[in-house]
């Protein structure tokens, strides 16, 4: 479109420089019609960017104080509150005053705790739903007993979980294994496991 209209007013259109915003689009738009022109991001929306990451990664570091052992709660988020402005410190406040109280954070903290979510309760099926879950799970107990008269070992427990979940249970307990045997100190165990709070994506 630039080319069309330089072409129409007859002017040679050779620009030094594009200052644009950091558009995933735009940029290889400019580059591809442009090759010999510099394309320069505003510095604004630079930082703009990086203090949003800073600020998520601190959120779901804050998240993560709910993996950590009860008693250690305090401090993880006396280490997290360091040099906290802005929003960010408003967000620690609020988390401070709401959440942090000692009689509230047993309510919230599934340190130890296998099954996080009741989401497995919140769906309650129709009758015939749980009358094919009664038929599926008769079907299942039959063979299993057929199996282990045929002599083979069972493998599975009666509670499936998907691949993804297990593994994020190993990945926690590990973690929280190096923290008990002080191979890690809070900072480190907050980091790690803010990658782990599935259910909150930022």
């Amino acid at each position: 479109m630039l080319h069309s209209k330089a072409e129409e007013l007859r002017v040679q259109f050779h620009p030094a420089k594009f200052v644009c915003d950091f558009e995933t689009a735009l940029i290889p738009a400019i580059q591809g019609n442009f090759p010999i022109t510099r394309v320069q991001g505003f510095f604004f929306h630079f930082c703009q960017a990086v203090l949003r990451q800073e600020i998520r990664k601190k959120v779901k570091m804050l998240m993560a104080l709910a993996f950590f052992p009860v008693n250690l709660v305090p401090a993880g988020f006396e280490i997290l509150n360091v040099e906290t402005s802005g929003q960010v410190e408003a967000l620690f406040q609020y988390y401070q005053r709401e959440w942090l109280p000692a009689t509230k954070i047993p309510l919230w903290n599934v340190h130890g705790v296998a099954m996080r979510t009741n989401n497995h309760l919140e769906a309650p099926p129709g009758f015939y739903q749980f009358l094919q879950l009664i038929i599926d799970e008769q079907g299942k107990t039959e063979t299993v007993v057929r199996q282990i008269d045929d002599g083979y070992a069972r493998g599975r427990g009666s509670v499936r979980r998907s691949a993804a979940y297990g593994f994020q249970q190993r990945w926690v307990a590990a973690v929280t294994g190096r923290l008990h045997r002080n191979e890690i100190g809070i900072e480190h165990f907050l980091k790690a496991i803010s990658y782990t709070p599935a259910p909150v994506l930022l």
